[in-house]
């Protein structure tokens, strides 16, 4: 019998605790409109309340975006419940949609929105460990034409919206200046950007240690969980790796405390 070691959440140990939300920032987000909004965590568990409508899950589908690049890996809006699931999109979120109004003798609807195709959005979290290590996500959504355009980046280092992203052109002058600011004379880049979300999730998971994309699923399953009603059928499915037919299993029985 192998007995494995228990894992503490809360362990501090550099060997076996992850990195931490330091904070998050969102600019031209949902309802969060023409000025960047920051929360400091300082990676500490946090609570998050407000009103009926204040922003809580939009400000978490944030967070969900960023560690969750693939859309057909992730869901908003998960604690309303699932009648309200798929009402919310990255251009939904990226228009600041707040409504719908209909004209006196109209059959359709008209979405009241925040922002037009001339704006852009910019989500940023940064992350750090107890080995003063950080790890900072950032996506930067625009239009051009009809087309929603979204530039992935990580970076080794704490970046802000307001320093680090308030000079903004479609020509992609902006990338040239925080390339030569944080990759010049740098053996290895300090920032980096994917035009997709595959290369920017396989960077992070590689950054954050994580075993496999997995994580990040568990993690869009249990943002908004309120009830589970098989807990086996979960782990099985958003816990356990798939492994071939033919490899063969060590079965180690595990003890929780």
């Amino acid at each position: 019998m192998t007995i494995m070691q228990q894992m503490n959440l809360f362990n501090t140990s550099s060997e076996v605790a992850g990195f931490k939300l330091d904070y998050l920032e969102v600019w031209n987000w949902g309802t969060f409109d023409k000025k960047v909004y920051h929360m400091n965590l300082h990676g500490n568990n946090s609570l998050l309340t407000g009103a009926n409508a204040s922003g809580k899950s939009t400000l978490i589908d944030a967070l969900l975006t960023l560690m969750v690049p693939l859309k057909r890996q992730r869901f908003y809006n998960q604690s309303s419940g699932v009648e309200k699931k798929g009402n919310r999109t990255e251009e939904s979120y990226f228009f600041g949609n707040y409504g719908n109004q209909q004209q006196e003798g109209a059959a359709s609807t008209t979405t009241l929105r925040l922002r037009d195709k001339g704006a852009r959005s910019v989500l940023l979290a940064s992350f750090c460990n107890v080995d003063k290590r950080v790890v900072t996500l950032f996506q930067v959504r625009y239009y051009t034409g009809e087309e929603l355009k979204v530039l992935f980046g990580v970076a080794r280092e704490s970046l802000t919206i307001e320093r680090d992203f308030s000079e903004f052109d479609l020509h992609g002058d902006w990338r040239k200046r925080l390339t030569k600011k944080y990759n010049t004379n740098e053996t290895k880049r300090t920032i980096e950007f994917f035009d997709g979300p595959v290369a920017y999730g396989e960077k992070m998971i590689t950054l954050f240690g994580m075993r496999s994309d997995k994580a990040l699923t568990l993690f869009n399953q249990i943002v908004g969980v309120k009830v589970l009603d098989d807990l086996d059928s979960f782990i099985r499915t958003n816990m356990l790796e798939e492994l071939p037919a033919d490899v063969p299993c060590k079965f180690t029985h595990l003890i929780f405390m």
